[in-house]
């Protein structure tokens, strides 16, 4: 079930509109009263959106049967590699007169440490999605299990 529903680009692309959505929402859409109940949530936020970003494309791309070990390694790289770049570049946008909110060298670092921890936890799910999946074929299981 898992495979079936990541294997499709749907999800990725969604969250990759809905990250980019939130981020660069202009600053008056929100309150001039700034209240934290926890203080640097907004981190917190930034992390998340880019780890399932990440994670996501990690799964798209490592779940596909067409592609290479070194492809899937490429891709590992290049999704790392632009959602960082993503995530710094964001910022300079949000400082921009057009969007009006502030530029935060943490918020571009917690975008990097999501991304990174996304393509951590994209393998890790990968190889369990793999692992019930060969546990789901007859012929695949051990003489134990059946």
């Amino acid at each position: 079930m898992l495979h079936s529903f990541f294997e499709k680009r749907n999800f990725p692309l969604i969250w990759l509109v809905l990250v980019h959505f939130l981020l660069l929402l202009p600053g008056t859409s929100f309150s001039e009263k700034k209240i934290e109940l926890i203080p640097h949530a907004d981190k917190a936020v930034h992390f998340t959106l880019y780890f399932v970003m990440v994670a996501s494309w990690i799964l798209f791309f490592n779940l596909k049967d067409d592609l290479t070990i070194h492809q899937k390694k490429t891709w590992n790289f290049i999704v790392v590699l632009l959602a960082i770049g993503d995530g710094i570049i964001i910022e300079f946008i949000q400082a921009s007169p057009l969007i009006h909110r502030d530029f935060d060298w943490y918020d571009a670092l917690a975008d990097s440490i999501g991304a990174i921890g996304g393509l951590a936890g994209g393998l890790w799910l990968n190889k369990k999605i793999k692992r019930t999946d060969a546990t789901d074929v007859p012929e695949l299981r051990s003489p134990v299990s059946r």
